[in-house]
């Protein structure tokens, strides 16, 4: 069966900076909720294909699940869904605790990555992966990425794939608290002195064969605010983890570190940028990288100049050194929650933020959007959607052609849906300034 969709459009924008082409952003309007549920997750790889998987209450009104769905016209309906997750009802989703969908280098194979609740020890949960062909998606048995059972909680996973078809998951980990809590003063896996509001570790687990097993887990990083997710990238050769530390004072900036040896040893953490950000609490809200030729770019949130800003930075040298920063949410309030999507010549930002013109910047939140082009060089920020109830956890992902697709998750009174507003990024018939 399928189902229709009403999506977003924005009015277009254009633009043309000295050394590269003039690009125009067209995004639908009228928007319209595509499914009951939260955190939907696109991937558009092939000409025609769209793929999304998200959350929603189970079937048996117990817990929630990880529903997949695939469109062959470019998003204009979708196929009946189906569940991912073997256990019915074991899905946690909430906030940066989101599944993710990704897929291998060729296309033809789909994986999925979510947190489970742990139905013996109410305290403990765990991450879980199942792979599916692209073309035929029938999901494979679940099983755990973390190696251990401790009763802790294993989640605010996330996930890449490196160009050879190695999959790396990164979560932030509770099985080591216990440890720390009997260290002298000064002894720990991370940057900065001891102190106590770095609850978490990273760690990461990498399969070789495709998502059929995953190896031994790897401890990167100690001292990690426990509810801000990971993020994993590729450049030189490198695997690079980045994570919001905790130092201290509660200073919680950006630290990235390397590996060399596709995540079996880890460079020294370095610190992205230094924000000072004191907070004392989780802000909810991790970084995010991605590659566009052998650039790695990394964008975070962060209120270290008493202004809440996304923030851009890249490294020419796979993570050993980062530029300095740069603000990209201009002309917005409240801006968070940035998301970076690549393609072989594309790399895009979203993020969720207010239109500081509007009501005096508490108009609703609404999803932003702009690309980052080989060069370093920006373009125009622009509005990708809004709709009543305001945008929250964007995310993008680029297809074929320029098309542009923009998911977000909006409240209401009947519980939460999922958006999706649909776009291209064109060359624009301007002339050269």
């Amino acid at each position: 069966m399928k189902k229709a969709l009403v999506l977003l459009i924005a009015a277009p924008a254009c633009f043309v900076l000295a050394g590269v082409a003039a690009r125009q952003f067209n995004f639908e309007n009228e928007a319209r909720a595509i499914c009951q549920g939260r955190s939907p997750k696109v991937v558009a790889r092939r000409a025609h294909g769209v793929l999304m998987t998200y959350t929603a209450r189970s079937e048996s009104g117990q817990g929630h699940d990880l529903f997949f769905q695939s469109s062959s016209d470019v998003g204009d309906t979708f196929e009946s869904r189906q569940r991912v997750n073997s256990e019915p009802g074991e899905v946690s989703d909430h906030g940066e605790n989101s599944p993710l969908l990704l897929t291998s280098p060729d296309d033809s194979t789909l994986y999925a990555v979510w947190n489970s609740r742990d139905a013996r020890n109410p305290m403990g949960s765990h991450v879980r992966f199942s792979r599916s062909a692209a073309m035929r998606p029938s999901w494979s048995p679940a099983l755990n990425v973390n190696d251990d059972l401790q009763p802790v909680s294993h989640g605010f996973q996330t996930a890449a794939v490196g160009p050879d078809g190695t999959i790396y998951a990164a979560w932030l980990d509770g099985r080591n608290r216990a440890e720390r809590q009997s260290q002298p003063a000064g002894h720990h896996h991370g940057p900065g002195k001891d102190f106590t509001g770095g609850t978490s570790d990273v760690y990461l687990a990498r399969s070789v064969d495709g998502g059929r097993t995953f190896e031994k887990n790897v401890r990167v990083a100690s001292r990690i605010c426990p509810c801000c997710r990971p993020a994993v990238g590729f450049s030189k050769g490198r695997v690079i983890v980045a994570w919001r530390q905790v130092d201290e004072g509660d200073i919680r900036d950006i630290y990235a570190a390397a590996s060399s040896d596709k995540g079996v040893t880890w460079g020294a953490p370095v610190r992205v940028a230094r924000d000072n950000w004191a907070i004392n609490g989780c802000p909810h809200v991790g970084p995010a990288l991605a590659t566009l030729g052998e650039r790695l770019y990394v964008a975070w949130f962060s209120e270290g100049s008493s202004k809440p800003s996304v923030n851009l930075a890249s490294s020419n040298d796979g993570g050993a050194t980062f530029s300095a920063k740069r603000h990209v949410s201009e002309g917005t309030a409240d801006p968070t929650h940035p998301q970076l999507a690549v393609t072989q010549d594309r790399l895009a930002l979203v993020f969720q933020g207010r239109d500081s013109t509007t009501n005096k910047g508490w108009g609703k939140m609404a999803a932003y959007y702009r690309e980052i082009y080989p060069d370093g060089s920006l373009s125009p920020l622009v509005l990708a959607g809004r709709s009543k109830a305001g945008a929250s956890y964007p995310t993008a992902a680029l297809g074929m052609s320029g098309r542009i697709f923009v998911g977000w998750t909006e409240g209401g009174e009947g519980g939460t849906q999922c958006y999706l507003a649909r776009g291209r990024s064109e060359v624009a018939a301007v002339s050269q300034r």
